[in-house]
C-alpha cells in the first residue's frame, strides 16, 4: 500500500503547489461533452485463505483510467469510464482488473478560485483476469466478470476554460469472484481495488 499512499500524497501535493488565482470561472459554467484520462497506482485487497489465518497480500501496481461523459453545468456530470489496475503478489504473479463503470459526479466549485472538489458513485462490471496466478496446466478457468460499484472523490484545478488538472481516488467494490484453478473452485468474497490517479479533464 506504500506506493498507493505515496501517489495519493503526490496528487494532493500537485494541487497545492499550483497557485490560487483570483479569477472566477464563468458564471454560467459551460455544458457539453468531456473526456478524462489519468494514470497512477492501484492495489487489490488482501485475500484471506479459507480455513487459515493467512492472507495473500497484494502490492500496488500501475493503474489508468479513461472516460467520456457529459457535463450538465455547475454541479452535475456523468460519464462512462474504463479503469485498468494491475496488482501483484510476487514478481510476475499478478491479477488484472478491467472495469467499465457508469458514473455520476457532484462538483462543488469554490467561489473566487479555480478549485472544484468532487465526489462520485457508479455501477458497472469488472473483468477479473487471474490467469497469471493460477497453476499451470490442469483444468483452469481463471477469469470472471463481476458486478462492481464505485465510490470516488478528488479535486480539480482549472488550467484554462476547457482543461482541468485532476487528482482522484477511486474505490471499486466487487461481487463474489469465482475462478477454477487446476479443477478447484476458488471463491473470493468482499474484495475491492483502491486506486489514485492524476489526470486531465477536457471539454470538447
Amino acid at each position: 500500500m506504500s506506493a498507493l499512499k505515496s501517489l495519493a500524497a503526490l496528487s494532493i501535493a500537485s494541487m497545492t503547489i499550483v497557485p490560487l488565482a483570483p479569477e472566477v470561472k464563468a458564471d454560467d459554467y459551460e455544458k457539453g461533452f468531456y473526456g478524462y484520462i489519468g494514470a497512477g497506482a492501484g492495489t487489490f485487497s488482501d485475500i484471506l485463505l479459507a480455513g487459515t489465518p493467512f492472507a495473500l497480500a497484494f502490492d500496488a501496481g500501475f493503474s489508468y483510467e479513461g472516460s467520456l461523459g457529459y457535463d450538465f453545468g455547475k454541479h452535475f456530470r456523468a460519464d462512462v469510464s474504463y479503469t485498468n489496475t494491475i496488482s501483484t503478489i510476487v514478481t510476475d504473479h499478478q491479477a488484472v482488473f478491467g472495469s467499465i463503470i457508469l458514473n455520476g459526479y457532484f462538483d462543488f466549485p469554490i467561489e473566487n478560485t479555480k478549485w472544484s472538489p468532487f465526489v462520485g458513485a457508479g455501477f458497472g462490471s469488472t473483468n477479473v483476469d487471474a490467469v497469471n496466478l493460477c497453476t499451470a496446466g490442469g483444468t483452469d478457468d481463471c477469469k470472471d466478470d463481476v458486478a462492481t460499484y464505485s465510490l470516488s472523490g478528488g479535486i480539480s484545478y482549472a488550467l484554462n476554460p476547457n482543461t482541468d488538472l485532476t487528482g482522484k481516488i477511486t474505490y471499486l467494490g466487487f461481487d463474489t469472484i469465482n475462478v477454477t484453478d487446476d479443477g478447484t473452485l476458488v471463491t473470493v468474497t468482499e474484495s475491492e481495488t483502491l486506486s489514485a490517479h492524476i489526470g486531465f479533464k477536457f471539454m470538447f
